[in-house]
C-alpha cells in the first residue's frame, strides 16, 4: 500500500485556526497522492490546489468551536477550469479538520450530479491511495450513489463514527427530502458540523423573491403558509438545510458570480435565517497553467488562425423550427430534416479533421467532442441532430461508392484550417484520418427527452457530436471539446459566459479550437471577456485590502446590451461609480462602419504623436515617458469609440483620470505607440509607424487587442521581468508593480486591409495599463438597467 504524499500548501505568516491540524491532513494527503501517482498531475498543479484549498478552508469557521456558526463564502473560478478539483480538495481538508457532513449541491440535471458523484467517490471515498490516518479514523460514508440521488437513509447512520457525503441535485423535491431528513435528525446533528458546497451557485440558488419579516407578530408555522414575501423555493430549502445544523458553512462555487455578489448582504428570513451572501470571503482562484481562455483563443497568439467563424443569418433561420400560433397556444412545427447549411457542414468536416490531427499527435483513444447548441427547444435539437446524421450518412455512402471525399470534402477545409496551426502532421495522413473519423462519428442528443449521458467512461475514445441546449451550457464537462457550433442567444452576461464551453484545458490541441457563432454573440464575447476580468481584478483588490465582502464592495462593470444577471437575481442596487483602478481597459468594439469617426480618431492620434515630444524607438514601437496627464486626457476626450462599448469609455476614463490627478495619482504617464517592424507602414504625426494586424471576430469587433508584453514596456527591466512559470507574460503583475502615479496609454494603429475594410485610414485602437489607486467603491456597482428596472 502506497504511503500518502504530504503536500500541505504554502505556509501562512498569519496565524489561522487550521494551524492546529499540523500533519493531520490524512484525507487530503490521500487525494494529493492519487492526483500525483494515478492522475499524473504535475506536482506544481497539486501544490497549487493544496494552497488554494487550505486558503479557503481557513476562512471558514473552525468546526471544533464551542459556539454555533453559519459561515458563508464564495469561490470564483474560470469556466471549465477545474473548480471541481478545488472543492474536492476543500471537502477532503474539511473532513480532516472536523466537518463531519459534506453536502455537494451539483447542478440541476442528473448528468452533472451523476458525473460529480462518480468523481468524488473515486477521489475521496474509494481513493486507491490511503494514509494511516484515513484508515484508522472516520471513513467516508456516502448517502447517495452514482445511480441514486438522496432518498431517505436510516437516521441511525448518523450515530456511526463516519464522515457523511451526499451529492445532491438542486431539485426542490430532492432538497425537500434532505431538509426533512435533517429536521428528523434533530439532536444528532449537534456533533456533526456541516459543510455545504454549492457548485454552479448562481444557478437556482439565488433568492428571486422576498423574505419573511423577522419582526412579524405571527407564529412561524402560521405565517409561512400565508401569502406574502418568502424566499424562492430552492433558496429557501438551501437556507433551511444550513439552519438545521448548529454548526454549518456554505461555500458557493461559480465562474460567473454576478448574481451571488448582488445578494442583499442584510437579507434575513424569519424561518430560514440569513441569505447566501458571501459575507466571510470571496476567493478568486488563480488562472490555472495550461488553461485555454480568451487570450489564447482570440488574443495576439491566435491572430493567424480563424478561430471564430460567423454563421450567416440565413443559416440561423434554417436551423430553427417554425412557429405557428393557434389560438392562445404556440405550436412548434417539426418539419422534415433539412439539408445542413454550409456553415454547419463545414463545422462537422472541421471536427473530423481535428480528430485526425489529434490522432497524429498521439491522442488516439482520447475523447473528441463537438458541441452543437442551436436552441433550447428539444424539437429544434432533434431536427438538427437528424440533419447531421443524414448528411454524414450521405457522405459515407459517397465514399463507399468510390468518390474521393478526401479531396472533394476535406482538402478545401483543411487548407483553410491549417493556417496558423502548430505541429502540422502530413496532409495525406490528416485527410485519411478525417475520413475514418467521419465513418465513426456518433451524434448524441443531450436533453430531457433523449437522455443525458455522454458515456466517456464506458465508451472511451469516441468522436461525439453533442446536440443539446441547457444541459450543454453549464457544469457538464465536454471532454476533448474542439469544435463548437453555438447560436443560442441570451440576455444575461452570466448565462452567456456559462455557455462558452470552449474554454478549459486543451493541452496539445489548443490550436485546433474552432467556433461558429453569430455576429452579435461574437461582439458580445469580446466585451464580456473584459467585463469579467474587471470583476476578477476587483476581487483581487478586496483580498489585498484584507477586507471581507461585507466591509468593502466589489465593482461590477455594467454592459450596455446585456444584464449582468437576471433582474430578479439582482436585489442590491446603487448608483454607478466609475473606477478603473488596477484594470486594463481596451477597445475591442470599434466604429468600423463609421468612416468619419475612424478619420477623427486617426487625426487625434496624429496630434497625440506630435504633442509627445521626446519619443524614442524601442522594441515593438515608439515610447514617450514623462507625459503630462493633460495630454492623455485631451486625447481620450477627442477619441470617438463605439456607442455600445463598455470596457472602454474614453470620455468617462478621461474624467476619472482627472479626478485621480486631483488626489495626486496618475500624474505621470507613458505613451507607447505599437509599431511592428514587418508589414505596412503609415506616416502618423510626422513619423513612420508600422501597422498592427488584428483580425475581426465580428462586423465591428476584434478579439483581445493588447499584446501582454506591451503592458510592461515602461517598467524597469521591461516586460521580461514579469513572467509566469509557464513563460507567459503576467500583465496583472505588471499593473500591480506600477506606482499609483504612473499610467500607460497604448495606441494600436490597425491595418484596415487586414481587417477587410475598404479604407486607407488606419483604425486607431487603444488600451490602458492602470495601477491600483486609492479610490475604493463604497457602493454596490450594478447594471443601470437593473437599478432602474
Amino acid at each position: 500500500m502506497s504511503s500518502a504524499v504530504r503536500i500541505v500548501g504554502r505556509p501562512s505568516t498569519i496565524p489561522r485556526w487550521t494551524d492546529r491540524i499540523g500533519d493531520g491532513w490524512g484525507r487530503w494527503a490521500a487525494l494529493a497522492t492519487y492526483l500525483l501517482q494515478v492522475q499524473q498531475w504535475p506536482r506544481a498543479q497539486v501544490e497549487s490546489v493544496a494552497s488554494e484549498s487550505l486558503r479557503i478552508l481557513s476562512r471558514l469557521p473552525d468546526p471544533s468551536s464551542t459556539d454555533a456558526f453559519q459561515g458563508r463564502g464564495l469561490v470564483v473560478g474560470y469556466v471549465q477550469s477545474g473548480k471541481t478539483a478545488n472543492y474536492t480538495a476543500v471537502a477532503a481538508r474539511a473532513a480532516d479538520a472536523g466537518y463531519r457532513m459534506v453536502i455537494v449541491l451539483s447542478g440541476i440535471h442528473d448528468s452533472l450530479r451523476n458525473q460529480t458523484q462518480r468523481r468524488l467517490e473515486r477521489e475521496l471515498v474509494h481513493c486507491p491511495v490511503h494514509s494511516d490516518v484515513t484508515e484508522l479514523e472516520q471513513p467516508w460514508l456516502p448517502l447517495t450513489s452514482s445511480t441514486e440521488d438522496f432518498k431517505w437513509p436510516a437516521l441511525e447512520l448518523l450515530d456511526r463514527q463516519a464522515t457523511f457525503l451526499a451529492i445532491v441535485k438542486k431539485n426542490t423535491a430532492v432538497l425537500q427530502k434532505l431538509d426533512w431528513w435533517l429536521a428528523e435528525a434533530g439532536p444528532r446533528l449537534e456533533g456533526i458540523p456541516l459543510l455545504v458546497i454549492d457548485d454552479e451557485a448562481d444557478q437556482a440558488s439565488i433568492n428571486t423573491k422576498g423574505n419573511r419579516p423577522v419582526d412579524a407578530a405571527m407564529d412561524d408555522d402560521e405565517g409561512d403558509e400565508e401569502s406574502g414575501p418568502k424566499p424562492s423555493l430552492t433558496n429557501d430549502l438551501i437556507r433551511s438545510i444550513l439552519a438545521r445544523a448548529p454548526k454549518a458553512s456554505y461555500v458557493a462555487y461559480t465562474a460567473t458570480p454576478f448574481a451571488n455578489l448582488l445578494i442583499n448582504p442584510e437579507a434575513v428570513d424569519r424561518r430560514v435565517g440569513a441569505d447566501l451572501f458571501p459575507k466571510d470571503f470571496v476567493v478568486q482562484l488563480p488562472r490555472p497553467q495550461g488553461y485555454t481562455g480568451t487570450e489564447e483563443l482570440f488574443g495576439v497568439s491566435a491572430q493567424g488562425r480563424r478561430v471564430l467563424n460567423i454563421v450567416p443569418p440565413g443559416d440561423v433561420a434554417l436551423l430553427k423550427a417554425k412557429r405557428k400560433r393557434q389560438g392562445k397556444e404556440v405550436v412548434i412545427g417539426l418539419d422534415p430534416a433539412p439539408g445542413l447549411p454550409e456553415s454547419l457542414a463545414d463545422a462537422v468536416l472541421t471536427f473530423c479533421l481535428t480528430g485526425a490531427v489529434r490522432k497524429a499527435r498521439g491522442m488516439e483513444g482520447q475523447a473528441n467532442t463537438m458541441l452543437v447548441h442551436v436552441s433550447q427547444l428539444t424539437t429544434d435539437q432533434e431536427r438538427v441532430a437528424r440533419a447531421i446524421e443524414e448528411q454524414v450518412a450521405l457522405w459515407c455512402d459517397a465514399a463507399r461508392q468510390g468518390q474521393d471525399i478526401e479531396s472533394l470534402l476535406f482538402a478545401p477545409v483543411w487548407n483553410d484550417m491549417k493556417i496558423g496551426m502548430t505541429a502540422l502532421p502530413d496532409d495525406a495522413a490528416v485527410l485519411r484520418g478525417a475520413s475514418r473519423v467521419l465513418h465513426g462519428l456518433v451524434v448524441v442528443r443531450l436533453n430531457s427527452v433523449a437522455g443525458e449521458d455522454l458515456e466517456y467512461d464506458t465508451k472511451p475514445g469516441r468522436h461525439i457530436v453533442a446536440v443539446g441546449g441547457n444541459r450543454l451550457s453549464r457544469g457538464l464537462t465536454l471532454e476533448g471539446l474542439t469544435v463548437s457550433y453555438f447560436l443560442r442567444t441570451a440576455s444575461m452576461c452570466d448565462t452567456l459566459l456559462q455557455m462558452a464551453r470552449w474554454y478549459g484545458f486543451r493541452l496539445g490541441y489548443e490550436d485546433l479550437i474552432r467556433i461558429w457563432t453569430t455576429d452579435g454573440i461574437a461582439s458580445w464575447f469580446s466585451e464580456l471577456a473584459l467585463v469579467e476580468q474587471s470583476l476578477r481584478d476587483s476581487i483581487v483588490a478586496l483580498a489585498r485590502a484584507g477586507r471581507r465582502p461585507d466591509q468593502m464592495a466589489i465593482r461590477l462593470r455594467a454592459h450596455s446590451k446585456l444584464l449582468l444577471t437576471a433582474r430578479n437575481k439582482a436585489t442590491t442596487a446603487a448608483a454607478n461609480v466609475d473606477s478603473w483602478s488596477g484594470e486594463h481597459p481596451q477597445t475591442v468594439l470599434l466604429p468600423l462602419s463609421d468612416a468619419s469617426r475612424l478619420q477623427q480618431n486617426f487625426e487625434a492620434a496624429e496630434q497625440l504623436v506630435r504633442d509627445l515630444g521626446g519619443v524614442r524607438e524601442v522594441v515593438g514601437g515608439l515610447l514617450a515617458r514623462d507625459v503630462t496627464p493633460e495630454i492623455v486626457i485631451d486625447f481620450l476626450r477627442a477619441y470617438q469609440g463605439h456607442d455600445d462599448a463598455v470596457a472602454f469609455r474614453a470620455d468617462l476614463i478621461a474624467d476619472w483620470i482627472a479626478e485621480r490627478c486631483a488626489a495626486d495619482e496618475l500624474t505621470d504617464w507613458s505613451v507607447f505607440v505599437a509599431s511592428p517592424s514587418a508589414g505596412r507602414t503609415q506616416t502618423m504625426g510626422g513619423r513612420d509607424v508600422g501597422l498592427v494586424k488584428r483580425r475581426r471576430v465580428g462586423s465591428e469587433s476584434i478579439g483581445i487587442l493588447v499584446d501582454p508584453a506591451h503592458e510592461g514596456v515602461d517598467l524597469p527591466g521591461g516586460a521580461s521581468g514579469y513572467r509566469r512559470p509557464s513563460g507567459e507574460y503576467d500583465a496583472e503583475a505588471m499593473r500591480s508593480a506600477r506606482p499609483a502615479t504612473q499610467g500607460l496609454l497604448i495606441v494600436y494603429p490597425l491595418d484596415p486591409d487586414y481587417m477587410g475594410l475598404n479604407s486607407a485610414t488606419p483604425v486607431i485602437a487603444l488600451a490602458l495599463s492602470l495601477p491600483q489607486t486609492s479610490d475604493v467603491a463604497t457602493k454596490w456597482i450594478v447594471n443601470s438597467m437593473v437599478a432602474n428596472g
